[in-house]
């Protein structure tokens, strides 16, 4: 008997079996559907979901913090790529579990939605609210191992992909094992399912720096012996703040300067919801404002963040208006807005909820009811005592929300000016923008364009059907010194605001935009970039949306065009053209040590590498030198153990320097440190200052420095980025500095020997067969033809571009008011310690 399948197509074009039956029906055991679609429970499995199962272990160690039962969290990213999470809480249980007849710690591991976080009984709160953490951990690695440590004995399983490898194990705990109480899982991220294992730094302790600040006294630790070669001896650090949230505004308000000196700070429990806030005003013009629920942060907001607005705008306008501190001279205004009392505040919001309502796993966004009310009452209750008990700090905020909305006024009839101009003018785009026929935003893109040079050839080299063209004269305004009523004077700005169409502000409206790409296209100088800068500080600081949701790029125009014989090659990089010239003109050549000892010989394609090496290494050195660091201490402290992880912060030096002086001195010995004073890191700066304040005590300290040889080491010079890049490098170039001497061959010919490593690549160049080779070196759109600029730039096909992220907004702020605003003495310091790292300076 033969059966008929009919084939049914819809009206969509899609085709399916006529025939859906049980059997069609796909039923996936334990962990199967996790590793089916990792990206429902991780988001992506690219390096920020390799990420997020070291957050998600985390997450549970912190939950053990939050319930009063860990002090500290120990995390260590190993060289392969693994990672081991070890804490002090209560372990696992290791008991049966009555509903699975296994192990709590195999049921925990290997079933979704199992833990002790929905019963009530385990935790009050937590952050792993979906309790699919340990077990997606599980199913997305290679190998899992976790051990508990739990009534003197020490339990440990192995898990492969999700499956269970081995009973549990029971053993007596020893001397040998960690002492007390905990669990320690290990993972190694599995290959099949992350294309890309990585770690970004920043993310790791941007993210660890938050946990410390929101679990006051807790301390996390992390080592990371994969960032061994980029951020060595940084790659061990402790966090721990006594402060708490205090310390955290403190810290992120120093260099934006508080215009009063008091954080203020609410903490209590409302109806089962615990409330912790600290804010304080500064002289910038922009809201900060981190929210956090359970130790998540919640970068979409949510009810916490409602309920702290409407409260702060409540009490300072019933200060102000029972203090008769409105509607004072001919621009009084009679009411503050939301708006008005935010501008310049830093605020960090922690609330802890039995029952958290999150949008999805990611928590983005807080939606518990409940919530806004308990935040709104405690707020309301400590700052209006606050604004009575400090009359003075009052009048300073409340001048500052007056100086705001006055400003606001007159931005808004600016802003209207503008509009009724564009309608007098039919609504109209700038005169300036070449627009696409494309209307799909989604489909189309913005070049923003240098000069009226480049947007000439970009207009002629462009696909007009979604490309379009806004070419700026000149540098626009630095909106980091500028009031909004400025920035709408400012003709490229109000250009710029018509052309993308989506407002600016908190009238910014995503779904206006004309475009889905907007690229930042400048020449690749000095002017280019400060261009450049000037742009990305005027997007971050009013268009922030289109950085966060992903809108904003900035294109790569090459450096330089190789060319050989009819053949021709766009280029990059130096490190590209080191490559390129490795392959072309090197033929034959190649490095071999003179030294006997030291056996070197390198050819072919690896020589483009080893110039760059070698090059971006002389650099370095050459910096250090500058900064009158002796040769000998500058390759101590690359070289020698000992002073491979010197510390400048008060918890750590003393018994650092005690360590050196008994293993390094003694009465002849070359190596002496000097303690003159402790002195303390940026994080726990704040909180220092804030125990000196309370107590009336003097927090200037004189500055640690080591004694190496007569020179003395201070932190500003240790820290020096071409000392950290050259701690980078060396080990691939420590063979080569370590040699005495080389000879350059061709083939088996000597043609230059006894020469150093530093002369090296200029000695591969001038012995290169350089025959039909012509470089050049573009700095300047306008010196590429229209046809060229398409080829290298401007084609989807073949362009590089870059999108602009900011994931850490506070750092991403630090930076704008550094190099852009007003304060000259951060902008001094940041150029004293990089001056010396410019490249291709215009003088």
């Amino acid at each position: 008997m033969t059966t008929e399948t009919t084939i049914a197509t819809n009206g969509n074009g899609h085709t399916g079996s006529s025939e859906y039956n049980a059997e069609d029906i796909t039923v996936m055991e334990g962990l199967e559907a996790v590793r089916k679609r990792p990206g429902m429970y991780i988001g992506t499995t690219g390096p920020e979901g390799v990420f997020h199962l070291v957050r998600e272990i985390v997450d549970n160690s912190v939950d053990e913090a939050m319930a009063g039962f860990a002090s500290t969290v120990d995390i260590q990213i190993h060289e392969d790529g693994s990672v081991t999470v070890v804490d002090d809480g209560r372990g696992i249980p290791v008991d049966t579990h009555d509903k699975t007849g296994k192990s709590a710690l195999e049921t925990v591991m290997t079933t979704l939605h199992a833990g002790g976080k929905f019963g009530g009984k385990g935790y009050q709160v937590s952050g792993g609210l979906h309790g699919v953490g340990a077990s997606v951990v599980n199913a997305l690695s290679e190998w899992t191992v976790v051990e508990v440590r739990r009534d003197g004995y020490v339990y440990s399983q192995r898990f492969e992909r999700g499956v269970t490898m081995n009973d549990m194990t029971v053993r007596k705990q020893t001397s040998a094992d960690l002492l007390g109480t905990g669990t320690k899982v290990t993972w190694m991220p599995d290959s099949e399912v992350f294309p890309e294992i990585d770690y970004d730094w920043d993310g790791v302790t941007g993210r660890l720096r938050e946990m410390a600040y929101l679990n006051q006294g807790l301390a996390i630790r992390l080592r990371s012996d994969w960032h061994e070669e980029t951020h060595w001896p940084h790659n061990d650090i402790t966090f721990r703040f006594d402060g708490g949230v205090r310390s955290f505004v403190r810290t992120f308000n120093r260099r934006r300067g508080g215009i009063h000196d008091s954080v203020i700070y609410a903490a209590g429990t409302v109806e089962d919801v615990a409330v912790e806030v600290a804010f304080q005003y500064n002289q910038s013009f922009v809201e900060n404002c981190l929210s956090f629920a359970n130790v998540i942060r919640t970068g979409d907001g949510g009810t916490h963040v409602t309920g702290f607005r409407s409260a702060l705008t409540r009490v300072v306008n019933d200060y102000a208006k029972k203090n008769n501190l409105l509607n004072i001279g001919k621009d009084g205004v009679a009411t503050l807005s939301g708006e008005d009392v935010r501008e310049g505040l830093m605020s960090v919001i922690s609330v802890k909820v039995k029952d958290p309502q999150f949008e999805g796993q990611t928590k983005g966004r807080l939606g518990n009811p409940e919530v806004s009310g308990a935040v709104a009452q405690l707020v309301g209750r400590y700052l209006t005592e606050f604004l009575e008990d400090h009359p003075d700090e009052a009048r300073v905020i409340i001048d500052k929300a007056s100086t705001a909305a006055r400003a606001r006024e007159a931005a808004k009839k600016a802003r209207d000016l503008i509009i009724r101009k564009n309608a007098m003018d039919g609504g109209s785009l700038p005169g300036k923008l070449a627009d696409c026929s494309e209307k799909d935003p989604s489909r189309s893109e913005l070049y923003i364009v240098e000069g009226e040079s480049a947007g000439g050839s970009a207009k002629q080299g462009r696909d007009r059907q979604f490309q379009a063209i806004l070419p700026l004269k000149g540098k626009i305004l630095n909106v980091e010194k500028a009031r909004p009523e400025r920035m709408f004077a400012h003709d490229e700005i109000t250009a710029l605001i018509t052309a993308i169409g989506a407002g600016m502000g908190e009238e910014f409206d995503s779904e206006k935009l004309r475009y889905h790409r907007i690229i930042i296209m400048t020449d690749a100088d000095i002017d280019g970039a400060h261009i450049r800068t000037l742009l990305l500080t005027f997007f971050f600081r009013n268009m922030r949306q289109l950085i966060d949701e992903g809108y904003l790029y900035i294109a790569q125009p090459p450096l330089y065009k190789a060319s050989k014989g009819r053949r021709s090659n766009w280029l990059y990089a130096d490190a590209d053209l080191d490559s390129w010239m490795a392959e072309r003109a090197f033929n034959g050549l190649s490095i071999a040590s003179d030294d006997d000892e030291v056996d070197i010989e390198v050819k072919g394609k690896s020589l483009g590498s080893t110039i760059t090496q070698l090059r971006e290494f002389r650099e370095a050195y050459g910096i250090v030198d500058a900064l009158g660091v002796p040769k000998d201490v500058f390759f101590n402290l690359l070289r020698d153990p000992e002073w491979q992880n010197l510390t400048f912060t008060r918890d750590r030096s003393s018994e650092i320097i005690a360590e050196l002086n008994d293993d390094l001195t003694g009465e002849d010995g070359p190596f002496q440190v000097d303690l003159f004073n402790d002195s303390v890191d940026e994080d726990q700066a704040a909180f220092t200052r804030e125990v000196n304040e309370e107590s009336g005590e003097d927090d200037e300290e004189a500055p640690v420095t080591y004694m190496i040889q007569d020179y003395e080491l201070t932190e500003d010079v240790y820290n020096n980025p071409a000392i950290r890049r050259a701690k980078r490098l060396y080990p691939r170039v420590a063979d080569f500095v370590s040699a005495d001497a080389f000879s350059i061959k061709r083939r088996e010919n000597v043609v230059l020997d006894d020469i150093n490593w530093e002369e090296l690549p200029e000695a591969l160049e001038e012995n290169s067969d350089t025959s039909g080779i012509n470089i050049q070196r573009y700095k300047g759109l306008g010196e590429m033809n229209p046809d060229q600029l398409w080829e290298t730039t401007m084609n989807p096909q073949n362009r590089l571009m870059l999108q602009v992220t900011a994931e850490d907004a506070i750092s991403a702020d630090d930076i704008f008011r550094t190099l852009m605003g007003e304060e000259v003495g951060p902008r001094r310091d940041f150029i004293r310690a990089n001056a010396l790292e410019v490249k291709n300076l215009d003088v």
